[in-house]
C-alpha cells in the first residue's frame, strides 16, 4: 500500500475547513504521525491531506488505479508544504493579476477562460521561446505549481474585476498515470474576498502547526506571510492588477499622475489583499499601457464628472439586470438574445427602416460624449450605476469609431451598462482588447444584433451574385452600418450561405474556407 493509498486520513473530523463549500473553502489535515524517511527537507512535518471546494464540488476527488482496482480518494495526499509555499509565494499576484501574457492575432477567437489559453499556447508554440512568459505567469496561476512531486488538480486563477475566475480540467500529469480527477472541464467565479478570507485562515492555522512551527523550513515562509498579512506590501496588490509586476509600471504611473493633476488622493490598500476595487481603478485595468498621459487625464476627468446623486431614470433602471456574460454557453447567441429583448422593450419605433440609436439612448437618458483619448485609447467607455450618471465615451481618435463605426461602439456600450452592472456595483468599464473576452464578445453580438434586427436585416432579393453584392451594400447603408458588419452578420444569421459569404468578404478578410464557429464572429 503506498501513502496515496492509505486511508488514515480520511476521517471528517480530523479536517480543518478555511472558507464556505458553496462558494470556497480550503480543508487542510496534518497527519498525526509523519513519516520519518525518504522526506524532503523543505517538506518535513507537513505530510497530510488538503481539499478545495467550489460551488459545493470537491475539486481533489480522484481514482487511483490500484494493484487491486480502481480506488477513489476524497483528498490531495501529499505534503502540505509545496501548497502553502505556492500560496504565500504567489499570494499578490495569484489574487490580483488580471492580464493574461499579450498576444496578437486572436480578436473575437481569443479563449474565454485562462486554462484554455494556456492550452491554446502550449500546443502552437510549447517548445518555442514565446511560451516562456506563459510558463511563468502558470508560475504564479496554475495550482499544479504547487505539486512538487504530488498529484494536484488542474486549476487555473485569474482576477476579473472584484471575483477570481476559476477554471478546470482534467489533464496527464507527469508521474500521475494511474490517476484521474474526476472532474469535467469548465469555470468558476467567486469573490476575491471570499478567497482571500479563506486562504489567509488556512496559511495561519499551517503555520502554526507544532509539527510544522519546528521545522527549519517553515521560518522564511512564516516570515514572508507575515509580510504579506500585515500589508507591508505596500501598492503591490495595485501594481500587479494594473501592469502584471510587483512595482509601479505604465498604467499605476499614469493613474497616479492623473489624480495627482486632478488634486484627488491616491489609493491606499490595507491588509494582505485588495477585494473590490473602486470604479477608476477597475476602468484603468482594461486599458492598454500604451495609453498616453494626456489621455488619461481625460478620461479620469470624464468619469469624476460622470458622478451624480441623482437616482438612475426608472426606464433605464427597468432594463438594467446582472447577466454576467462567462455564464453563457455561447455570449453570440447571448448577446442577440439580448438585443431583441432590449428592442421589444425600449425601441423608439419599430417600423422606422433602421434602429434609431440615437432616440433610443436618449430615451434612456443616457448621456453620449465625444472625447480624443489618441488611436491607443479604449474605443469606448461605459459609465453607470450607483453614484454615476449613465455615460457612454466614444474615443473620436479610434480607428473603428470614424463613419459609421461609432454607431457600433454606442450600441456595444449599452450592453454593458444593461448587463455588466457585476453584482450592482458601479460601472466603469474600457472596452479594449484586454477587456474580459467573453463580456466583449458578448457586447458584440448585442451591437450587432441591435442595429441590424432580423426584422430589418432581410436577405436582399438578388438572382446573381452582384446584384446580392449590390442589394447587400443598399440595406448596409439603409441600416446605418459599414457594409462588412453587415456581410458578416447575415453570414451569422445564416441569410447568405458560405459561397456568397466567401465572395462579398473576399479572402483578404480572412474568412475563405472556414467552418461556421464561434470564432467566425466578427463585428463592427
Amino acid at each position: 500500500m503506498t501513502l496515496l493509498e492509505d486511508d488514515s486520513l480520511a476521517v471528517e473530523d480530523q479536517f480543518r475547513l478555511f472558507g464556505d463549500k458553496s462558494s470556497f473553502a480550503l480543508e487542510l489535515c496534518l497527519a498525526s504521525e509523519q513519516p520519518d524517511r525518504s522526506v524532503p527537507e523543505d517538506s518535513v512535518g507537513s505530510w497530510g491531506g488538503w481539499r478545495l471546494w467550489v460551488g459545493d464540488v470537491n475539486f481533489c476527488r480522484l481514482q487511483l488505479d490500484t494493484a487491486d482496482g480502481p480506488v477513489e480518494v476524497q483528498e490531495v495526499r501529499w505534503f502540505l508544504a509545496p501548497l502553502i509555499r505556492w500560496l504565500v509565494g504567489s499570494w499578490t499576484p495569484l489574487l490580483h493579476e488580471a492580464h493574461l501574457p499579450p498576444e496578437s492575432g486572436w480578436g473575437d477567437r481569443r479563449p474565454r477562460w485562462a486554462r484554455l489559453a494556456y492550452l491554446a499556447m502550449m500546443e502552437l508554440s510549447g517548445d518555442s521561446e514565446r511560451f516562456r512568459k506563459w510558463q511563468d505567469w502558470a508560475g504564479r496561476h496554475a495550482l499544479r505549481s504547487a505539486a512538487e512531486g504530488g498529484l494536484v488538480p488542474d486549476i487555473f486563477f485569474q482576477r476579473v474585476g472584484d471575483e477570481l475566475e476559476l477554471s478546470w480540467g482534467d489533464r496527464l500529469q507527469p508521474g500521475g498515470e494511474s490517476a484521474t480527477f474526476l472532474l469535467e472541464d469548465g469555470r468558476a467565479r467567486v469573490p476575491v474576498d471570499g478567497v482571500g478570507e479563506a486562504l489567509s485562515a488556512a496559511i495561519d492555522w499551517f503555520l502554526e502547526q507544532p509539527s510544522v512551527a519546528r521545522a527549519p523550513w517553515s521560518g522564511e515562509v512564516r516570515e514572508t506571510w507575515r509580510s504579506i498579512a500585515e500589508g507591508q506590501s505596500d501598492l503591490e496588490p495595485l501594481h500587479w492588477y494594473l501592469d502584471s509586476q510587483p512595482k509601479a509600471g505604465p498604467l499605476s504611473n499614469k493613474l497616479f499622475a492623473g489624480l495627482d493633476v486632478l488634486g484627488k488622493a491616491r489609493p491606499v490598500i490595507e491588509g494582505a489583499w485588495l477585494g473590490i476595487l473602486a470604479p477608476e481603478i477597475a476602468m484603468f485595468g482594461d486599458l492598454t499601457p500604451q495609453i498616453s498621459q494626456e489621455a488619461a487625464v481625460t478620461l479620469l476627468t470624464e468619469f469624476y464628472n460622470a458622478k451624480t446623486q441623482d437616482r438612475e431614470p426608472e426606464n433605464l433602471s427597468e432594463l438594467v439586470h446582472d447577466d454576467p456574460a462567462w455564464t453563457s454557453a455561447s455570449p453570440f447567441e447571448a448577446g442577440y438574445a439580448l438585443a431583441l429583448d432590449v428592442l421589444d422593450e425600449a425601441d423608439p419605433d419599430p417600423d422606422a427602416p433602421r434602429t434609431e440609436l440615437e432616440d433610443l439612448l436618449h430615451g434612456l437618458s443616457i448621456c453620449v460624449r465625444n472625447v480624443e483619448l489618441g488611436e491607443q485609447g479604449p474605443r469606448g467607455v461605459a459609465l453607470a450605476g450607483s453614484g454615476l450618471r449613465p455615460t457612454i465615451l466614444v474615443n473620436l481618435d479610434h480607428p473603428m469609431n470614424r463613419g459609421l463605426g461609432r454607431r457600433f461602439t454606442e450600441a456595444h456600450e449599452l450592453c454593458h451598462i444593461l448587463f455588466d452592472r457585476q453584482r450592482a456595483r458601479p460601472l466603469a468599464h474600457s472596452s479594449t482588447p484586454w477587456a474580459a473576452p467573453s463580456v466583449e464578445q458578448r457586447a458584440n453580438a448585442f451591437a450587432a444584433m441591435l442595429l441590424m434586427p432580423t426584422t430589418r436585416a432581410k436577405r436582399p432579393t438578388a438572382t446573381t451574385l452582384a446584384s446580392l453584392s449590390r442589394g447587400v451594400s443598399i440595406l448596409a447603408d439603409k441600416l446605418g452600418v459599414s457594409r462588412i458588419a453587415l456581410r458578416r452578420h447575415l453570414a451569422n444569421l445564416g441569410e447568405i450561405n458560405d459561397y456568397e459569404r466567401d465572395h462579398m468578404l473576399g479572402a483578404r478578410d480572412g474568412w475563405a474556407g472556414e467552418e461556421r464557429s464561434g470564432a467566425r464572429w466578427g463585428f463592427g
